[in-house]
């Protein structure tokens, strides 16, 4: 994945969902954290799956003095559109396949 940086607002963050590219504008956006529920919600997973990334070394994090994980928002984006792209690259081979079994083909 290759990270590019544009001039711009947060509120003008766009992730490029093609090419591996992902788009970030510059400004206090970059600095944003976000804990561990809120990249649950983002992600629309639990916090202890989070939790699971960030130990597997799947979603990069550190931890504040009152031991606190946090994640950067551009970190927590990013995996949310790699997991996009793992999604829909599984939705596709399951298709082809069950295309090839004839699974879809015509009713008697």
């Amino acid at each position: 994945m290759r990270i590019e940086f544009s001039e711009g607002t947060a509120a003008e963050f766009k992730g490029v969902d093609h090419a591996d590219v992902l788009t970030v504008s510059k400004g206090a956006y970059m600095d944003e954290t976000m804990t561990v529920p809120e990249v649950a919600a983002m992600l629309n997973v639990t916090p202890k799956y989070v939790v699971k990334l960030i130990l597997d070394g799947k979603l990069p994090a550190s931890a504040n003095a009152d031991g606190t994980r946090t994640v950067a928002r551009t970190d927590a984006e990013a995996y949310r559109l790699r997991a996009k792209r793992r999604g829909r690259k599984a939705l596709k081979e399951l298709a082809r396949v069950s295309q090839e079994a004839g699974i879809y083909g015509k009713q008697k």
